[in-house]
């Protein structure tokens, strides 16, 4: 529900004692905010407050959900270095071919 230039509609929230509201499901609705996305609030002129969403990023979101690729052990530096010298000698060996 979307008011005209010339309606207002009030809806009400209770500070929880945590500093916290619940956004009336109405506003939700009307802003499109879902579990996860930014609220911002912006204070302006005349003690007003408006609110704007950010929608979360799809793809930022699922960082760290999947383990890395491979093995997971920890690797000295050493290794590491020693690993991709062998898989660039390899490379190599292969386009000669």
């Amino acid at each position: 529900m979307k008011p005209s230039s010339h309606e207002t509609y009030t809806y009400y929230s209770t500070l929880s004692s945590k500093h916290q509201v619940t956004i009336p499901m109405k506003i939700r609705e009307v802003l499109g905010a879902e579990p996860g996305d930014q609220v911002a609030f912006v204070y302006g002129e005349n003690q007003e407050v408006t609110l704007k969403v950010k929608k979360k990023d799809a793809l930022l979101s699922l960082f760290g959900t999947m383990p890395p690729r491979g093995d997971s052990r920890p690797m000295a530096w050493a290794d590491i270095r020693k690993q991709a010298k062998e898989e660039r000698m390899s490379k190599r060996e292969k386009n000669e071919e």
